[in-house]
């Protein structure tokens, strides 16, 4: 039986990635082909070479579309079925989504996680922007990419609340576990062939 070839794009240290990547490993039907940063040095490197997963660096460049063409040169050379971002801060343009679908019927593949529950707190520091807003709650968002900022179809949502006196730093490392179970959980679920298809809330 072909698994199912899933390609990690992380710019950082890759906790995400890392779930990802053991995950993957206790499932027959699905495989982490490779992980592709594009910073020299990302935590999330080693964390690919610790558990033997292929990794690649396509760094940051002026041309945006030369940049993105390299990386979609890899996905057609190893054929990827699915590109999981974790962490990945660059947006990706209309013309590469297109592509990629395109090899795949059209259909959107690739998926990104979010800590909050969009469409509240896109982009960057959305757990203290949360936070110092005394919000009751927030929670992650499972999403497919779109060439937005985390604006794509959502297709899971776990929420997190935040528990009285609890700080940010603690309240982080929930929300990072969360992220690691909601994301893994979606894995097993593209391993099982059980894609959701609208929102659907796991806590």
């Amino acid at each position: 039986m072909n698994k199912i070839r899933i390609a990690i794009l992380a710019s950082g240290t890759g906790s995400n990635a890392e779930a990802l990547m053991k995950k993957a490993q206790s499932l027959n039907s699905v495989e982490v082909t490779f992980v592709l940063s594009d910073k020299v040095g990302a935590g999330v490197l080693e964390k690919a070479q610790n558990l033997s997963v292929r990794h690649f660096v396509v760094a940051k460049q002026s041309d945006r579309r030369e940049h993105e063409q390299r990386v979609l040169n890899l996905l057609r050379e190893y054929r990827i079925d699915w590109v999981f971002l974790a962490g990945y801060m660059r947006l990706l343009s209309l013309e590469f989504l297109q592509t990629f679908n395109g090899w795949h019927g059209g259909n959107s593949q690739v998926v990104n996680i979010h800590p909050s529950l969009l469409p509240a707190y896109p982009g960057v520091d959305s757990i203290r922007r949360a936070f110092e807003d005394g919000v009751e709650e927030s929670g992650v968002t499972l999403h497919l990419v779109d060439e937005g900022m985390d604006t794509g179809p959502q297709l899971m949502q776990s929420r997190l609340p935040l528990e009285a006196g609890e700080s940010l730093a603690a309240w982080s490392v929930r929300f990072h576990k969360l992220e690691h179970q909601t994301y893994t959980q979606f894995l097993e679920l593209v391993a099982l062939g059980q894609i959701p298809t609208s929102p659907f809330e796991e806590t």
